[in-house]
């Protein structure tokens, strides 16, 4: 197969990195792909042999009118965001990816409806989607009444992501529970004001017994009772060290279509606070889950396991078992074969349109 992503921007995210791990499965079984892009900057790697184009156009706007002109040989272009589709699927054969449900990315009711107008259009035409969940399947057969998607279920990488904890950082910590926050774009979707809203409530009284860790964005030192360390924007083998040395991980999300970064935390053995946004957190007994935007009951979940030594080392154990049942080279596979299956899919439509056409003539 020639396959084709098409995208403003590889970045530090967990849905970039999922695109980038697919990429990479597939040049190394053999296939060709080509990230046609805007913007790239990340830590991840990319395989050598995967061909990365500059998209000549100007800003966002620019980007998204460049397909309307132009026409991309791959065999499929896979596109992740909704507001692409219109102006790729005029000449070329896409598959929509559907990492996330886009509506909820944003907080602006103007934004929301625009995004929801995209997608009744879009699935009106029963054209192929694939969603990294069945719980995003479901949202968009609820809402949508669409029944036909593909779901592929997103998995991390389990020979990368495995207890390693970092002797330094461990040392740092002292006899404190360290908290890891990942401040990473997207704040409304990520909760990010909700997690400095929780770090305001968590005591004074417990000010030796937890540091706070931040990965990505830094945020101000001085502004809690407890220490803060921001350790900035950090590559696989440095975040592995990150999530094994630290006790806790906080992902306090508004909105998931699978959510990466927990199960990552998970399988190197750190505990997960997060929210009811996470797919498969009320399934997973080693997560301490908090309804969406209840800071109330995220601070007493973080409280709990700083405390609780018993219920600490219990979750502990239940979270590397239950992250070792989401392997991203079977993920990895199955995207392969759905991809195939949806061009083979595509290519018999054109012959049985054209045959149409022909008896149309006659």
């Amino acid at each position: 197969m020639d396959i084709g992503f098409y995208r403003y921007s590889l970045r530090n995210r967990g849905g970039d990195r999922v695109v980038i791990d697919y990429a990479n499965s597939l040049v190394a079984s053999g296939h060709s792909v080509t990230f046609y892009l805007k913007e790239m900057a990340c830590v991840f790697h990319i395989d050598k042999r995967i061909q990365i184009v500059n998209v000549p156009c100007n800003g966002r706007l620019g980007f998204l009118l460049y397909p309307v002109f132009h026409l991309f040989n791959q065999d499929l272009l896979v596109v992740d965001i909704i507001h692409l589709v219109p102006c790729l699927r005029l000449k070329n054969p896409l598959v929509y990816f559907a990492q996330a449900d886009d509506v909820e990315y944003y907080d602006s009711l103007w934004m929301r409806k625009v995004i929801d107008l995209l997608y009744r259009w879009y699935f009106g035409r029963k054209e192929p989607i694939i969603t990294v969940s069945q719980y995003l399947a479901d949202v968009f057969s609820a809402r949508y009444h669409f029944d036909k998607s593909h779901v592929v279920t997103n998995g991390i990488d389990l020979e990368n992501f495995f207890p390693d904890p970092d002797p330094e950082l461990t040392r740092l910590k002292e006899k404190r529970k360290a908290l890891l926050f990942m401040a990473r774009g997207d704040h409304y979707r990520k909760g990010y004001d909700l997690a400095l809203e929780v770090f305001s409530k968590l005591s004074r009284d417990d000010e030796n017994k937890i540091e706070l860790w931040i990965c990505g964005e830094a945020i101000q030192e001085n502004q809690y009772s407890f220490p803060v360390r921001n350790l900035g924007v950090v590559d696989d083998c440095r975040l592995r060290q990150v999530l094994s040395s630290a006790d806790i991980f906080f992902y306090p999300s508004r909105h998931e279509g699978f959510g990466l970064f927990p199960l990552e935390a998970m399988a190197c053995g750190c505990n997960v606070v997060t929210t009811e946004a996470i797919p498969y957190a009320s399934q997973t007994a080693a997560i301490c889950t908090a309804p969406i935007g209840d800071t109330f009951a995220l601070a007493e979940h973080i409280l709990r396991l700083i405390h609780d030594d018993h219920l600490y080392k219990q979750l502990r154990d239940l979270a590397i078992s239950a992250a070792r049942q989401y392997d991203m080279k079977i993920s990895c596979r199955h995207f392969a074969t759905t991809l195939a299956e949806i061009i083979k899919k595509s290519r018999q439509e054109q012959v049985d349109n054209q045959v149409k056409r022909l008896f149309r003539k006659t």
